[in-house]
C-alpha cells in the first residue's frame, strides 16, 4: 500500500511539473523551490562598511549597539517597491571572524533574512582580512582603520581563509540556510588599499588572487551545490590592466574555467569601459556582471533618458546583472535614498528624487496582488497541528509559482518583522492543502483525494505546519510569481498556538 501512495504521490508531482500554467517565459522552473528573480536591476543595499555605518540604537559605543532593524526592513522594503530584486552585501571577514573561531553571524542573519522576506537575490562580496590572520597578532586598531589595520594582506596561512569561507558557505548556501547561492571573492584587487602583497604588489597580486580564487572555489563547490564564483569586483581604475594578466595566467595558475560571472564596477562612459573590457578578455567568453554602477556627474534630477542609456549600453555589451552604488545619494553618484551625512543618526530611509526614476527603469513586472488570510484570524487560538488558509490573489504580469509562509515569534520595538521566522516554508502554487495520513495504515490509496480538475472559483490554499513550541506567534504569506517577484505580503496575524494532538502530514497535489 505505500508503494502504491508514493507511485500516486509522484504522478502528482509530474503533473504539476509539466502542467503548461506554471510555465515561465523564459521555460520550466521546479515547483519546489522558489524561482529566482530575473530581472537584471540589483542594489549594493549593504556595501563596504554597512556594519559600521548602518543605523542602530542610540547607545555608546554605537558599533556595540543592537542594528535598527526597523530601519533595516524599511530600506529593502522600499528598494523592493522600486524595482530592486538583488542586493550586494558586504561581508567583511574582519568583523565576522574577529578572533579565531569567533563567529559573528547575528548581523549578517538578519540582513539575509530580511533581504530574503522581499524576494532578492543576496551576494555576499567577501573581503578584508582580520589582523590576527594577517600577521598573527592583534592590532590595536579598528578593522576600518586602513592606515593602521592590515586588512588588505592576505592571510599568512591560507587555512585560515578556506576555514572561514566554509563556515560561511555552509551557514548560508545550500546546507545551510538556503539563503545565498552567488559569492564574490574580494573588492578590488586590482587596488592596493584592497589587496596588497607586500613581497611584490603591482606584479604578485593577480597570482595571488587567482590563488584565493581557487581555494574559493573547492569550498563553494563542496559546501553550496549549485554555488556560483564571482571573480573580479575589478574597479575602473587598474581594472582592465589587472583582467589582462589574470586572462593571461598559465598552467596551475589558470583559473579562467573555474570563473562562473566575472564582475567589474563601472562609474560612468560605458561605452567606452566596455570596450576596454572586452579587449581585455580577448577570446574569453564569461557571464558579466556590474557589481557597481553609477554616474559620477550625476544629480538626483538625471533625465530618465539618460539613465536608460547607461543600462542600455550595459546590456548590449553583455552585462545580464547591474547593483547600482549606493543606495543612498553619494560622492558616486545619485541614489534612491537621500543623502545623510552621518548614517548613524538617520531615522528614515527617505526617497530621493532619483527614486522614481530609477523605478520606472528597474519596476519591470508587475508583482502578485496581496493574499486574503481565510485563517487562523489574528487573536486566534489555534490547536497544533497549525492548519494556514489564504486565499489565491489575482496574479501580476507573471503566474502565480508560489507562496512564501512565514511564522515568527520574535518583535522588535513591539512589531514583528520576520527577521528570525521560526518557519519560512515556500508553498507551491499546485500544493493546495495537506491531508492527515493515519500510519496504522487504515487508509487505502484510493481514499487519498487529488483535485485534478480546474481549481475553484475562489481558490483556497492550505498550508499545515506541526512541532511549533505552544506561545504567540505572528504570520503572513505573499505570493510569488514564475519570474521570482514576490507580491505585497498580508497583514501579519498574531496566533496563540497550543500543544495539539501529534499527526504526521503527506501533501495531497493538485493543480493551482
Amino acid at each position: 500500500m505505500k508503494k502504491w501512495l508514493l507511485v500516486i504521490l509522484l504522478a502528482g508531482l509530474v503533473t504539476i511539473l509539466w502542467h503548461p500554467a506554471l510555465y515561465a517565459a523564459g521555460g520550466p522552473y521546479d515547483p519546489l523551490h522558489q524561482p529566482e528573480p530575473t530581472s537584471p536591476y540589483a542594489m549594493d543595499l549593504m556595501g563596504p562598511g554597512w556594519q559600521w555605518t548602518f543605523p542602530r540604537e542610540n547607545v555608546w559605543p554605537p558599533e556595540q549597539a543592537e542594528l535598527r532593524i526597523d530601519l533595516m526592513d524599511s530600506m529593502f522594503r522600499q528598494s523592493w517597491a522600486a524595482g530592486v530584486r538583488g542586493a550586494r552585501i558586504a561581508v567583511l571577514w574582519c568583523l565576522t571572524e574577529p578572533q579565531r573561531d569567533d563567529y559573528r553571524w547575528h548581523e549578517l542573519d538578519v540582513a539575509f533574512q530580511i533581504a530574503n522576506n522581499y524576494g532578492m537575490t543576496v551576494v555576499p562580496q567577501i573581503f578584508y582580512t582580520p589582523d590576527w590572520a594577517a600577521t598573527g597578532q592583534d592590532i590595536d586598531a579598528s578593522c576600518f582603520d586602513h592606515i593602521n589595520y592590515p586588512r588588505n594582506l592576505p592571510p599568512q596561512d591560507w587555512n585560515d581563509w578556506t576555514d572561514f569561507l566554509t563556515q560561511l558557505v555552509r551557514r548560508y548556501g545550500a546546507r545551510g540556510k538556503n539563503q545565498a547561492h552567488y559569492w564574490e571573492i574580494w573588492n578590488e584587487p586590482d587596488l592596493l588599499e584592497f589587496w596588497y602583497i607586500p613581497e611584490d604588489p603591482w606584479h604578485a597580486n593577480v597570482p595571488e588572487y587567482a590563488h584565493l580564487v581557487r581555494l574559493s572555489h573547492e569550498v563553494i563547490e563542496q559546501e553550496d551545490v549549485g554555488g556560483k564564483v564571482l571573480v573580479g569586483s575589478l574597479s575602473d581604475i587598474y581594472g582592465v590592466d589587472f583582467l589582462r594578466r589574470l586572462m593571461a595566467l598559465q598552467g596551475d595558475e589558470d583559473i579562467r574555467h573555474l570563473i562562473d560571472i566575472l564582475t567589474f564596477h563601472i562609474f560612468d562612459e560605458p561605452e567606452r569601459k566596455m570596450d576596454a573590457i572586452h579587449q581585455a578578455l580577448g577570446d574569453n567568453q564569461f557571464t558579466m556582471w556590474v557589481t557597481e554602477a553609477n554616474a559620477r556627474q550625476w544629480q538626483e534630477t538625471i533625465p530618465l533618458s539618460h539613465v536608460r542609456h547607461f543600462f542600455d549600453v550595459l546590456i548590449q555589451e553583455g552585462v545580464s546583472r547591474t547593483f547600482w552604488f549606493l543606495s543612498w545619494t553619494s560622492k558616486w553618484g545619485p541614489g534612491i535614498f537621500t543623502e545623510v551625512e552621518n548614517l548613524w543618526e538617520r531615522e528614515s530611509f527617505d526617497p530621493s528624487l532619483f527614486y522614481p526614476t530609477f523605478q520606472q527603469q528597474a519596476l519591470i513586472a508587475r508583482p502578485p496582488g496581496r493574499p486574503v488570510i481565510h485563517a487562523p484570524l489574528d487573536h486566534a487560538v489555534v490547536p497544533q497541528p497549525l492548519t494556514f488558509e489564504w486565499e489565491r490573489p489575482a496574479q501580476g504580469d507573471h503566474p502565480i509559482a508560489g507562496y512564501k509562509l512565514q511564522v515568527d515569534d520574535s518583535l522588535y520595538r513591539g512589531k514583528p518583522y520576520f527577521h528570525a521566522p521560526e518557519v519560512d516554508a515556500w508553498v507551491p502554487a499546485g500544493l493546495v492543502h495537506f491531508l492527515p495520513l493515519q500510519m496504522t495504515g487504515t487508509h487505502s490509496a484510493q481514499e487519498i483525494p487529488t483535485q485534478v480538475g480546474p481549481p475553484p472559483s475562489v481558490p483556497v490554499v492550505s498550508y499545515q505546519v506541526q512541532d511549533l513550541p505552544p506561545g504567540v506567534y505572528y504570520w503572513r504569506v505573499a505570493a510569488v510569481d514564475v519570474e521570482g517577484n514576490v507580491g505585497t505580503y498580508s497583514e501579519p496575524q498574531m496566533i496563540f498556538v497550543t500543544p495539539g494532538q501529534e499527526r504526521v502530514f503527506l501533501p495531497a497535489l493538485t493543480l493551482p
